[in-house]
Formats: structure tokens, sequence, C-alpha cells
């Protein structure tokens, strides 16, 4: 079984309900990430599987060791960072105002396409269409995702701050 780009924006939306203690049906999930139901249930299967969720007194939790890993080292080679021109959008990257490091952030910045975005800069691809949208709505997924497109397109010293707030992030209680 083959995980899918969303179910990496699956397995962090878990992670982030577990983090603000709460849970979610898989309608609101769908909702909130602008994926279809069938596909959060699929996702979330799938995601067990690879032993990224775990299911514990009838919940689904993220098991955040695994899922560090994956995001530390097999994102970047599953979803390359790719550009797609200039325009305007969400701020990402070192560009996200929620991600706080001792980098100088990229001018022009790195955004994501979304419609009524306040920053302007070069478009970059999420690996999932989705993304844009989940962050918008969620300040933790924001703040992953931004440190995840850095390590997606990231040089080396960038790629270890990057992971070390990314750890930093998701092993915080």
């Amino acid at each position: 079984m083959e995980l899918k780009a969303q179910d990496t924006l699956l397995a962090l939306k878990y992670w982030s309900l577990n983090q603000k203690g709460q849970l979610c049906a898989v309608r609101e999930l769908s909702d909130l990430l602008g994926i279809s139901a069938s596909e959060v249930s699929k996702g979330t299967r799938r995601l067990q599987v690879s032993h990224l969720l775990v299911e514990r007194d009838g919940q689904i939790y993220a098991e955040t060791n695994a899922l560090l890993e994956w995001i530390c080292y097999g994102v970047r080679y599953a979803y390359p960072l790719e550009s797609a021109g200039y325009g305007r959008g969400m701020a990402t990257a070192w560009n996200c105002k929620l991600v706080h490091s001792e980098m100088v952030a990229p001018s022009p910045p790195w955004v994501w396409a979304l419609p009524g975005g306040d920053t302007e800069g070069i478009l970059i691809q999420a690996f999932h269409h989705s993304v844009p949208y989940a962050a918008s709505k969620d300040e933790l997924l924001y703040q992953a995702f931004a440190l995840i497109e850095v390590i997606r397109g990231g040089k080396p010293r960038e790629l270890a701050i990057a992971r070390d707030l990314l750890k930093e992030l998701i092993k915080r209680k």
C-alpha cells in the first residue's frame, strides 16, 4: 500500500488535533482539509498500515517519531519542490510569520498560490493542492508545512535548522 501526498497532510492534521486535545469526525476532517470523506477514511487506513498513525481506545493519534522521520527525511525525495512562477499567495518557508529562526528569509518570498493571499513572491507548488487551504485554517499546520517547504527545497544548513525546528514543534506538548 503506497502513501499518497494527501496522507501526509492528513497525518499532520491528526497531530495538530492531538496537540489541541480535539477530536474530529471524518466529515469534519474532510471539510478542514479540503479532501473528500472517502479519501480521509482511505488515507487513515494507509497511515495506520504505514505506522504513521495508531489507534488507541478508539481514537486516532499521530505516531510522532515515525511522522518526524517521514517528514524530515522522506518527503524531500517523494515530493521535490517545484516553482510555479511569480504571483500572490500565502507566505511559506522562512517567510511564514509563525516560523522564527536566525535564517534570513529569501527575497522575493516563497508563497503558495491562495486566493486572497497577502504576499507577492515566487509561487511554489505545495505537494498537495489542499495544503494552503488547510494551513490557512490551522496555525500549527501552517507552521509545520512552512518548515516542510524548507526541507523540500532548502540547502544543507537550512535543512538542519528546519529539521530541528520541526522536531521542537512536533514533540512539544
